[in-house]
């Protein structure tokens, strides 16, 4: 593999983790970007240049950290005790992304198919629950080709639903509209984003970099999935602003743009979109899951099933509503590893390569867990 491919497959891994199915819906692009009107156009910059930033320098850090468990990474960020803080509160947030999950199912399904959100819910819930106590990872490893094409349809709805009129008036339509809003400023929604997708990502972008043998392949391909990251959002940005009138109470914006292009679009669309949902709810499930039972089957059954109940009840909430709740508050707190990971890039740079961690507790990787229940 020539070191071209294995940039741009550095590059789409990290897009297809960051446009998954909570970014291809819209409902995050509308409440961090869309609600700033033109200004969002500021805060999407600021997010993909903080992307091209850590992207680039996580990968990096696992490449030359080696860690076999995210723990190390947050403890090399943030020290033994504020590092062990974030990887169980990035657990906790892992469970609050599966919650979203199972609510994002129950909102797609009523709003293309018309079946009612709990019926939704309850269905993407059962094939959650049923694939992780039968392992079938098979399935999902299949499925997961879904991620870059959900990236490239929502680029696509978005730039194809484009309207330079509705634009033009948007600032002015938003006035009386009563838009839920992530936070206060533009530019805070910049980094508020970017902090809250950093505290899920750094473990996936870590281990990414740490398959790697040639810094420069992750330095690139870091930096250029932020850049794509840019693009894509900035499509899904315009097309939502351009038709905000007719879309800001739709809890899927992005589906609702395929409707108005094509009703086989919207379809097609609609079936990728959960499938993402299904596979990102699956592989959020285990990670907890794993973490919690420590090898132990019948705990990790135990576990499971509980979750998921707990997410079919916390997914009854509205969709928009919990990522206008929990969103910002987690996005804050990621401010804090965010500075973290500054201060070892610029101030104090640590040690790393064979430098060693107090991992006598730490578990092994999910992954390999997983297999080994």
């Amino acid at each position: 593999m020539n070191n071209t491919f294995k940039i741009i497959v550095l590059a789409g891994a990290f897009v297809s983790f960051i446009l998954g199915a909570g970014t291809a819906t819209g409902q995050e692009i509308l409440q961090f970007f869309v609600s700033h009107g033109y200004y969002g156009i500021g805060a999407i910059i600021i997010a993909a240049v903080l992307h091209m930033w850590f992207g680039a320098y996580a990968m990096d850090v696992g490449l030359r950290l080696k860690a076999d468990d995210s723990k190390a990474v947050f403890s090399y960020f943030c020290g033994k005790y504020l590092g062990t803080f974030f990887y169980w509160f990035s657990q906790l947030f892992i469970l609050v992304v599966f919650v979203v999950m199972i609510s994002g199912a129950g909102a797609t399904v009523s709003e293309y198919f018309g079946t009612g959100i709990v019926t939704g819910r309850a269905i993407m819930a059962i094939l959650v629950l049923t694939t992780a106590l039968l392992r079938l990872e098979t399935i999902i490893k299949i499925l997961g080709i879904a991620g870059p094409i959900i990236v490239i349809f929502a680029v696509i709805v978005g730039a194809g639903s484009f309207d330079p009129a509705g634009f033009s008036q948007a600032n002015e339509i938003m006035k009386e509209l009563d838009l839920s809003s992530a936070t206060k400023y533009w530019w805070q929604s910049g980094f508020v984003y970017s902090s809250f997708v950093l505290l899920v990502a750094l473990p996936f972008l870590a281990n990414l970099g740490k398959d790697e043998v040639r810094r420069k392949n992750v330095i690139i391909g870091g930096s250029l999935g932020g850049l794509i990251m840019l693009i894509g959002v900035f499509a899904i940005y315009i097309g939502i602003l351009s038709n905000i009138e007719k879309l800001h109470t739709k809890d899927i914006p992005t589906l609702f743009l395929a409707d108005q292009i094509s009703s086989a679009l919207a379809f097609f669309f609609s079936i990728i979109l959960l499938i993402a949902i299904y596979t990102t709810a699956v592989d959020m499930l285990w990670t907890v899951s794993i973490q919690f039972s420590k090898d132990n089957i019948l705990k990790y059954r135990i576990i499971t099933i509980g979750l998921t109940i707990l997410g079919f009840f916390g997914g009854l909430l509205p969709f928009a509503k919990i990522i206008d709740l929990v969103y910002p508050i987690v996005g804050y707190i990621g401010l804090i590893l965010m500075v973290g990971m500054l201060y070892r890039q610029f101030i104090n740079k640590g040690k790393t390569g064979n430098q060693s961690y107090d991992l006598q507790n730490i578990t092994k990787k999910w992954e390999t867990e997983r297999e080994n229940l």
